[in-house]
Order: C-alpha cells, then structure tokens, then sequence
C-alpha cells in the first residue's frame, strides 16, 4: 500500500519532468518556424530586396535561434525564364552560374530540363553554404511536395526527414511568399507584376534533428528519464509499439539515454530491440500505466507530426525510506497491540468488549487509509486534465468571442472609409498611391472570410475539446446514464484524421445506422476506449489490406449500426469491408492480452 503511494507520487514526478521536456522541444521548433515566417514577412513587405539586405537582416537574427544551420531563399524560376536568371546571377558576380542539383553519386551537376525550378537564390550564414548557390531544390522530391504543398496552403510547411546540405539527416522549413508588385529582387529585374497575387518562391531555414535536441535539452534535468524520438504521429506510434501495424523502428530518429546522459540515432545504443520485442508489455517499461499512450507525447512543426516515446529509465529509483518508516511504525503498533492482546484475554468482559471496538476502529482507519491513498491519485489526474481544459478553452473562447466584433468593427472602419471616397473623390495623388500599394479592394474582400475561417476554426477545435471530454469522462468514475451515440460519435472525433485520405490509401467512409436506443447505465470512460480499440484495429486491418492489394475492387468502409433488443439489453454492431480474421488466430481473440 505504501508502495503505491510513492510510485504514485514518482509517477506525479515523472509526468512534470516529460512536460518540461516537451515543453522545451516544442518552443525551440516553433522558434525556428516563426524566424522563417519573419524573413518572409520582410521579403513580402519589402519592394526591394538585394543580397547584402537579406545578408544584413538574416545574420542579425540566426545568432539568436541556437540549433538553426541557416536561412535562405529560393526563387521560383519557370523554363521559359532560367536562361534570363542565370544570366542575372551570373552578371552578379558569379563566373559560369548555372541552376545545378545532385547526381546519384552526390555530386552537383547542371540541372536536367523540368517546367519549373527553385533554385537557392540567397543563403545565409553564406561562407557556409556558398556553395548551395544555384542548386534546385526540385530535384528532391520530398523537398518539392513541401514547397508546393506551402504554395497550396499559404503557410509553413516542413519536410520530412532529409538529408541536408551538410548531409545530416534534418528538417527543412518552408514559408510561401506570395506577392504582387512589392517583391522586385533588386538584382534579378524581374517583370513588375498587376495587382493580382503571384507565388514568389519560398524562405527555407534547415536544421539538424541532433543539433536542435542538443540546444533544448542543454539545461534540463533530465535524471532518470529515456526519450525517443519517432517521425510517427501520436497514434500510430501508439498503434506500432502495439504491434498492430508498422514497427516503430522503422521510424526512429534520436534517443536519449539516462545513464549514458548522450543522444545516440543508433537503433542497437537505443535498445530498440527491448521496445519492439513483440511480448514486450508497456507495464513493464512505462510502469505508470497498462498502456503505451501515457508514455508518448506529440510534437508539431509545420504541418509535421512527431512523437516522443519518453520512459523512466531502468536505474530509476522510487524513494522507499518513508515506505521503511510507515512499516516500522505499522510493526510496533502491531507488536503493541499483540502485547495488549494478550494482557487483555485476562481481564473482564468489558475489556475483551473494548477491544473488539478497538479492532473495529482499527479496520476503520486502513480502509480510511486505501481511500485517502485512491483519492489523490484522482486528485492528481483532475487537476491535470482541468488545467488542461482550461488552458485550451480559455484562447479558444477568446478569440471566437472577439471575431465577431472584430468583423463588426472592420466593417465600420470600411464603411466609414467609403463614405470618405463618396465624400471626397478626388483623393490626394500620395493617397492614391497608397491605395494602390495596399491593393484595398482585396483586401475589403478578403478580411472578411478571413475572419469567417478564424470564427470556424475557433468552432471546430471547441468541437474537438468536447469531443476529448466526451471520449475520456475522466470525472466520471462510477455508473451513469449516457448516451452511446454520444460516445461514438466523440470516438470518430478523435480518429477523424486516420479516416481522411492518406497519401497511400483513399479516405475510409464510415456509415452509421443509429437506432432509437435509450440512455444506458455503464462506465462511460471504458466504453468508449472500447470503441477507440475496435475502431482503430478495423482502420489498422483496412491499410493493411490497401497495402497487399487485396482491396481494389472497392473502397474501405466502417459500418456502425445500433439497435435496441429489449428494455435490458442493446446491440452495437462495428464491421469493415476488409478481408477478415484469419482462421488460425480466432480461436485466440478472447485470450487475455492477446
């Protein structure tokens, strides 16, 4: 009893310490994406922009980003136009420029004919990577889906995991400049563009996954902990560690380990083999819990998910003076009682009374104990996830409760504007121009389904905190009446992202055909983990199949029907359209921990 008490208090412990870790790794990312968003902001709003500018501006902000190799610009250069920009370059000072990218062996060769190029135009620090002048980032394939998926969004985009300019493995950040007549590189005299938007190119910054953990982690205290990073969302981190579809060691990148205190990308340092042993159970390695999702948090750059598998290391201890203090004492009172006991048997029989008061009284106190013991953990666990909700829905009510006077108030300001313009229409030729400079027809236009998006967007993610709240009822620890489609539909919710279609796969439709069923009495928090468990191993048993081939014929489905049998009992039917169960494991599907 005691004993969970302190692993109680170590896994309180334990959970503070990942947070800090998360915490930490997640601001250094979001420093990187917001100093490529910055440099963009400048090229958009500058009308002209030479080198030495991008140099001076760029160099005076790297020093302070720890972690990040450079920043560049890569201009988009149609077919028709690449002989009119390398002679632009090459007017510049740079003897024989040519658009060039990497043959099979690594080495720069000019650049093959395609449509379209992205060749770095400008990079910094450039002592550096002076010699990364010229080469096309199209002719890296993950490298041109993030540019033209940033095109397409209007927003940072991160690639995958690529080799850099270094040839380290590393992220490369996209930020989309977009333009009308304000972007002209004072060196290339590129056509002054109408009024209508234009995609310029891209700002990039490129780091290391090593270099970027080393500059986040440097001042924490991370005694005890292990941490492993995967290219893998939370989810199907959770779903691979569980053997249900692909091996997390496929898709590992850096490991931290305790008792070496050292990054190491090497899967046999790591130990992976222990994590993706296939009767390797999570209760053994993430102690705090039956389940690997405690252990795994999430990390976002860009558009890009990662997960990080954090786990208490092998040589983590739990205190246990205090355990050895309480038994101490639990023992001389025992062996106090014993003694009383004994005297007791020779006394009269309103002694012998008195003491069977006495152990009742002493029941009392450990069941009092057990529940005093229960009740902070939940304590612990309500505080968590009511900071949590707060946290989100505060911003979230935020901003949803200000769109609409900020729309209100935009209007205003544009109606006032227009009766100006009625009132006076002969402006100033100064005027003029700065009318022309803003382009204010667009952006009469677009402010207001700018903050339609916002007010959505605010909608959709209190949808998807109810949703959380629905799915996990983490207050609700005793039976209740709920409603099942309640519970279904917050289920979907949360793995609506795994349904959308997949680069691999087409989008998984699910079909629902609800009967009238009435609140039931049961333990909402199991159920619907139940529902996440069967949902999840159909969506897992459907990729599969996509990816033997065995679903060409037709599209994946998930059917979901309910039906009330009697006023005792319901039926909650979940199917897919995939190829089964094989025979020689259904006689296994009831095993324990199977």
């Amino acid at each position: 009893m005691v004993y969970h008490w302190e692993l109680a208090k170590d896994r309180e412990r334990f959970q503070q310490q990942s947070t800090v870790l998360v915490n930490k790794l997640q601001r250094q990312l979001d420093s990187y994406t917001q100093l490529t968003r910055s440099v963009g902001t400048f090229l958009n709003t500058s009308k002209e922009v030479s080198r030495q500018e991008f140099q001076e501006f760029t160099s005076s902000l790297l020093p302070y980003y720890d972690g990040l190799l450079g920043l560049g610009w890569s201009q988009k250069v149609e077919n028709q136009e690449r002989s009119n920009y390398e002679q632009q370059l090459q007017a510049q000072g740079l003897i024989d420029f040519k658009i060039r990218e990497h043959d099979p062996r690594g080495n720069q060769v000019v650049a093959g004919d395609r449509q379209v190029y992205f060749p770095t135009t400008y990079i910094e620090p450039l002592d550096r990577w002076q010699d990364y002048i010229g080469w096309d980032a199209t002719s890296d394939i993950k490298r041109l889906l993030s540019i033209e998926k940033a095109e397409r969004i209007g927003v940072s985009v991160s690639t995958p995991l690529v080799q850099l300019e270094n040839g380290k493995p590393g992220f490369v950040l996209y930020y989309p400049v977009f333009a009308s007549n304000n972007l002209k590189f004072q060196s290339l005299e590129s056509k002054k563009l109408d009024g209508n938007t234009k995609f310029q190119g891209v700002v990039f910054g490129f780091y290391e996954v090593r270099t970027w953990m080393e500059k986040a982690i440097s001042n924490l205290n991370l005694n005890g902990l292990d941490f492993y990073l995967y290219r893998l969302p939370e989810d199907q981190l959770d779903s691979a560690l569980n053997k249900t579809a692909v091996t997390a060691t496929d898709y590992f990148l850096i490991a931290y380990k305790a008792d070496s205190q050292s990054l190491t990308e090497s899967p046999e340092v790591a130990n992976l083999v222990v994590i993706d042993s296939p009767t390797e159970q999570p209760t053994r390695l993430c102690r705090y819990s039956p389940d690997w999702e405690f252990c795994i948090r999430s990390l976002h750059t860009a558009q890009q998910e990662l997960s990080l598998l954090v786990l208490p290391a092998s040589d983590r201890s739990i205190s246990s003076w205090r355990s050895g203090t309480v038994l101490a004492l639990g023992l001389l009172l025992t062996g106090s009682l014993v003694m009383y006991l004994l005297i007791s048997q020779q006394a009269t029989l309103k002694v012998e009374s008195k003491n069977r008061e006495l152990e009742q009284l002493l029941q009392q106190l450990q069941q009092t104990q057990l529940q005093l013991v229960q009740t902070e953990k939940m304590s612990s666990l309500g505080r968590l996830v009511a900071g949590v909700a707060h946290e989100i829905n505060n911003p979230v009510n935020f901003i949803s409760g200000n769109v609409e006077y900020a729309s209100n108030h935009f209007q205003d300001l544009f109606d006032l504007l227009r009766l100006y313009q009625t009132e006076y229409s002969s402006p100033t030729p100064e005027i003029e121009a700065a009318i022309e400079d803003i382009d204010l027809d667009f952006i009469a236009e677009d402010l207001p389904k700018l903050l339609k998006s916002m007010k959505v967007g605010s909608e959709r993610l209190r949808e998807i905190v109810l949703s959380l709240r629905n799915f996990s009822r983490l207050d609700e620890s005793k039976v209740k009446e709920v409603d099942i489609h309640t519970g279904i539909e917050s289920t979907l919710m949360i793995l609506e992202n795994r349904l959308k279609t997949q680069p691999a796969r087409p989008e998984i439709r699910v079909t629902k055909d609800y009967g009238n069923l009435p609140v039931i009495e049961c333990y909402a928090g199991q159920l619907n983990q139940v529902f996440m468990n069967i949902l999840a191993n159909a969506i897992d048993a459907l990729e599969d199949s996509i990816q033997v081939g065995q679903l060409k014929e037709r599209s994946p489905m998930i059917s979901i029907k309910t039906a009330p049998v009697d006023t005792e009992w319901i039926t909650i039917q979940i199917a897919d359209n995939g190829p089964g169960i094989s025979t020689d494991i259904q006689t296994s599907e009831f095993e324990y921990l199977y």
